[in-house]
């Protein structure tokens, strides 16, 4: 019977454990729903920053916009990766290598912009975060730049088009910082 109990009350805490986080994860994702609230892509705000917002301590303007920045530099890697994947396929034109290879030499302007962004939100910087999410949106239209030039279509738009608007709600973050 003694047995049983304690079983029982080990059973209770777990699940007493288990319902605070839930709870907790919830309250946070709430959280997150209201500081993206202040951006201009409040759903995509939601859905990159949602994803993240346990691991941080509290949830407020600047840790959103620590995970935008994450969210934007995983997204910055991945459009990288496409990039360079698409510039070795044989079926792609020389005009579109040409432009491929730019992108993926923007794109990782992008990453040293956005490490230059994280430094800057150590700092509470929002001028300096602004400013490299304007670096950052330059060089993605630069890549759509490069696929006009050469008159190709541009296979990097759907990236392109995701990362601007992750950077605008970047802005839009560092202005409530």
């Amino acid at each position: 019977m003694a047995r049983s109990t304690h079983a029982l009350l080990l059973l209770l805490a777990v699940a007493a454990v288990a319902a605070a986080s839930c709870s907790s994860a919830a309250a946070a994702g709430l959280e997150v729903a209201e500081v993206c609230k202040g951006t201009p892509y409040v759903e995509l705000c939601s859905a990159t920053a949602g994803k993240q917002a346990s691991r941080y301590p509290t949830v407020d303007a600047l840790s959103v916009l620590s995970m935008q920045v994450d969210a934007f530099s995983k997204r910055a890697a991945a459009a990288r990766l496409h990039a360079i994947k698409m510039a070795a396929d044989p079926a792609s034109t020389p005009g579109a290598v040409r432009a491929l290879k730019t992108c993926d030499t923007l794109y990782s302007d992008v990453e040293d912009n956005l490490g230059a962004a994280r430094r800057a939100i150590g700092f509470k910087d929002a001028v300096t975060i602004r400013a490299m999410m304007g670096m950052a949106q330059q060089d993605m239209q630069n890549c759509d730049e490069e696929f006009r030039k050469e008159g190709a279509e541009n296979p990097m738009t759907r990236f392109d088009q995701s990362l601007l608007n992750i950077s605008e709600n970047c802005r839009a973050l560092s202005n409530l910082i």
